[in-house]
């Protein structure tokens, strides 16, 4: 099986310039100062830790980025295209951006995948406290076997307000990132001191 998620993260540019314009954006010093940084910073991506019972080829993860992390992302991938870099108001968002995907399989019937529907940020499971995204665009990924068959599937871009996520983080920081599919459980990511640690926050 092979999957074609072709300029994944183009399509979100695209979208993302229809954007209202927030007044809570990075300055133009803090932009040049995410582009400076060295390719990967304020990032983090986690691998869902169910163990791979449902014979995933695309394992559900979450790619985390802070403001500065996704706008180091964005010019990087317009460098390698030679293009030159121009965020839009969204792409410089105070704030944390999310990119979720689920579980994607080979079966005798064919490729299977799980669109995620919502990302929400909890301050524990039982979700006492529960943020939502300030933004979502979905992201289609369509996979296709060796003899045909083929299925759609979509991925998420969350972003959430750098404001409210300190109403879900523990004395240490910690908090919890939920990712639902349709009406399955959601499955839950537990952002830690080491993922902290790694974007910066």
């Amino acid at each position: 099986m092979r999957i074609f998620v072709h300029f994944l993260f183009w399509t979100f540019f695209v979208a993302s310039a229809a954007f209202t314009q927030s007044s809570d954006n990075l300055s133009a010093e803090e932009v040049a100062g995410a582009i400076a940084q060295k390719a990967g910073s304020g990032f983090v991506k986690m691998a869902a830790s169910f163990g791979n019972r449902y014979g995933c080829t695309q394992w559900p993860s979450i790619s985390i980025y802070t403001p500065e992390g996704w706008l180091n992302a964005l010019n990087v991938i317009d460098h390698k295209q030679f293009l030159a870099f121009a965020p839009t108001p969204a792409d410089m968002m105070r704030a944390l951006t999310i990119i979720s995907q689920g579980c994607a399989a080979g079966t005798s019937a064919g490729p299977q995948c799980e669109s995620i529907t919502r990302v929400a940020l909890l301050s524990d499971t039982k979700g006492q406290i529960v943020v939502e995204a300030v933004k979502n665009e979905p992201l289609t990924q369509a996979w296709q076997n060796g003899f045909g068959a083929s299925a759609a599937c979509s991925a998420l871009v969350s972003k959430f307000s750098l404001n409210d996520l300190q109403k879900v983080r523990d004395k240490d920081g910690e908090f919890l990132v939920a990712t639902f599919s349709g009406s399955q459980p959601p499955r839950m990511y537990s952002v830690k001191k080491k993922q902290l640690q790694s974007l910066g926050i």
